[in-house]
């Protein structure tokens, strides 16, 4: 049998979505008037044109307090209209009229799906753009001590079997000084090692030309042959975007962006990191709090209490706070080595999935 929504679901949907985006409306501009605030005097001193400051960094604020404070927001949202609802008899006189409570959800559950797939989406594409257009206007104009570069004795892993030291990197040019690649067989016994004095990328991503080497390479009896040349053009795993890394490079790509990234990483021997697997597994987890919330929301505030919307709501901010500190304390323990980051990262979801349930089958009774 098909589906219809009828003109209470319409009505109830119509209250969550208006309410919500209300709700992102009004704390997003009060969160960017505070941010602006205490951070207009570095971006006066910036020097740079208020379009650009608006674009590069106004602007891209708006969908990253979006994505960090949507769930609460949710929270919040349902419990105020549904406990209006309630303190006005109005589903005193749908219960009276037949309907069940869980009949009632379903245009709540609606909404909840609706809002979180563009949260879903937001997350892994919208605001890592975002990010990257406002981390990268903060690293160059406010906090460029945020950015770390990489340009003395530096060592890399180029796949695992192999690896390279730089002594002296320069960014103007992209140019190595005083260069070793070391090769490495099955055994991990060293099979070739070359030096170079100088090496340059000539053509992106990753062609580099090496100037002045000499490779010593082990021969079948068991000796080490030498070579020497003026110039040698390869292919390398290494970008010049691997000198500098920043303070939040994982918020400042989209997820197929981190996605090769880790890849890239694994491909060197050295294993995606922990921050990053974090990070990609929250973008998908944390939209789907929205769904739990909403159902917390819906079964706290839909029966009539004294105290009315006051109480619904300081209830409401309660658990949200207590579900914001527990998504904090789950991202800080799935960076750490004692916790399978995707376990960590949807344990909120889990526990207050739970709690929801248990208060939903309370209030149908």
């Amino acid at each position: 049998m098909r589906f219809r929504l009828k003109k209470l679901d319409l009505y109830l949907l119509k209250k969550y979505l208006l309410t919500f985006f209300f709700a992102c409306l009004l704390f997003s501009l009060v969160g960017l008037v505070i941010d602006v605030s205490q951070r207009l005097e570095n971006l006066m001193k910036t020097g740079q044109p208020i379009e650009k400051i608006t674009l590069e960094y106004i602007l891209p604020f708006i969908p990253w307090i979006n994505g960090l404070l949507w769930p609460l927001f949710v929270l919040l949202s349902v419990i105020f209209f549904t406990s209006r609802l309630a303190r006005d008899t109005e589903f005193i006189a749908m219960l009276s009229a037949g309907i069940s409570l869980r009949r009632l959800f379903v245009p709540y559950m609606i909404g909840a799906i609706v809002i979180t797939s563009l949260h879903l989406f937001s997350n892994h594409y919208v605001i890592p753009v975002s990010n990257d257009l406002r981390y990268e206007f903060e690293y160059t104009y406010i906090r460029p001590d945020r950015v770390e570069g990489r340009n003395q004795d530096v060592h890399f892993f180029l796949n695992p079997d192999q690896k390279i030291y730089i002594r002296f990197y320069s960014r103007m040019d992209t140019t190595c000084r005083d260069i070793r690649i070391e090769s490495f067989g099955k055994n991990g016994e060293l099979e070739e090692v070359l030096k170079g004095r100088t090496m340059r990328l000539i053509e992106p991503p990753n062609t580099w030309r090496i100037n002045d080497y000499e490779i010593r390479r082990l021969g079948e009896n068991r000796g080490y042959e030498t070579f020497f040349g003026q110039h040698m053009d390869t292919l390398l795993n290494l970008l010049p975007d691997d000198f500098t890394t920043y303070a939040k490079e994982n918020q400042m790509m989209t997820s197929p962006q981190l996605i090769a990234h880790m890849d890239r990483e694994d491909s060197k021997g050295v294993g995606a990191s922990r921050s990053h697997l974090t990070e990609y597994y929250r973008r998908t987890a944390e939209p789907f709090s929205i769904l739990i919330l909403t159902l917390m929301g819906f079964s706290l505030a839909s029966r009539k209490v004294r105290g009315g919307v006051g109480i619904h709501l300081a209830l409401g901010v309660v658990l949200g706070a207590v579900f914001v500190l527990f998504s904090k304390f789950s991202t800080a323990i799935a960076i750490g080595p004692h916790i399978n980051p995707i376990l960590a990262m949807w344990l909120p979801n889990l526990f207050f999935g739970a709690i929801a349930l248990f208060l939903f089958a309370k209030a149908q009774r």
